[in-house]
């Protein structure tokens, strides 16, 4: 067994071509996002077995370790290896950070085999978990119209890319979205620009935003998400009739059924989710690990 960086674009293909020969086909979705930025493709290693890809793995821009293994070949050295290689990423980026950030990993919640490897390698569960909500889009859909004043629209790429971003910031709480990680989503192949909605306030500044997709690995499933809504103007409905937007393009486009992904903690989320004929589907849980 060999391991080494990343080299070339055979290489993202070869990591592409791991994860859809899967057992239940993980998402590829987030690695075709993050593969694009330059500072993760620098923390990505391959193993190898007689030339052939058997395990990849990369720490993303929120630090969460990210790693496949082909069917029938992990076993503790591989595994240890994969989780080394991580700590290591950790302990440089932290090193320029100034910060002591843990090492972070998740998997879904039906994985066993996956979170007793996490568990194995001295990862400790968290309480927060990443949900699923699914909806089929023969159901009625009912369309809530946007206050006065407020417009929905495509983003515009270049222009408004930081303003999105800073949107996104104050709708979520936190400053892990990042213009390159931005443009990287932009740059994914499922990405389609005139599914990358705003509602524009009465002002014209950028006061909520969703984006569609279709699933890469099921062409009947759409994505809404992410989705959010800056603090000075939630209450509106904005994020219901983006959402009722959606759906609605979603269905003009000969697709089956919609879905969006959020955390556990964000209930305002799930509950407009709900209110729009959403139901889990599925959830994720999450692991960090310390580097102390």
């Amino acid at each position: 067994m060999q391991n080494r960086l990343l080299t070339s674009e055979s290489d993202i293909d070869n990591m592409r071509q791991l994860i859809l020969s899967l057992p239940g086909i993980p998402s590829v979705v987030d690695f075709e996002e993050f593969i694009q930025i330059q500072k993760v493709q620098q923390t990505t290693r391959l193993w190898q077995q007689n030339s052939k890809l058997i395990a990849f793995a990369y720490v993303d821009d929120f630090n969460n370790l990210c790693f496949e293994i082909a069917p029938d070949n992990s076993n503790q050295i591989l595994e240890q290896e994969i989780v080394d290689w991580g700590l290591e990423c950790m302990h440089e980026k932290n090193k320029h950070s100034g910060e002591n950030a843990p090492m972070d990993s998740s998997c879904s919640a039906s994985n066993p085999e996956r979170i007793k490897l996490l568990e194995r390698m001295g990862f400790i569960k968290q309480e927060i978990r990443s949900m699923r909500f699914i909806r089929s889009l023969s159901d009625p859909i009912q369309l809530f119209p946007l206050p006065e004043g407020y417009y929905l629209r495509c983003l515009k790429r270049e222009e408004e890319v930081e303003q999105w971003v800073n949107l996104h910031r104050a709708s979520v709480g936190t400053d892990h979205m990042t213009t390159e990680y931005r443009l990287a989503m932009m740059n994914a192949p499922s990405y389609d620009p005139d599914m990358d909605w705003v509602v524009t306030a009465p002002n014209g500044i950028l006061a909520a935003y969703c984006i569609g997709s279709i699933d890469e690995e099921d062409d009947t499933i759409g994505s809404l998400d992410p989705i959010g809504t800056h603090p000075d103007h939630q209450h509106r409905g904005l994020s219901t009739a983006l959402i009722a937007h959606g759906l609605v393009e979603l269905k003009s486009k000969g697709l089956q059924f919609a879905q969006f992904g959020t955390s556990s903690k964000n209930l305002g989320i799930q509950r407009l989710g709900i209110r729009t004929g959403f139901k889990l589907k599925s959830e994720s849980v999450w692991f960090s690990k310390s580097l102390i």
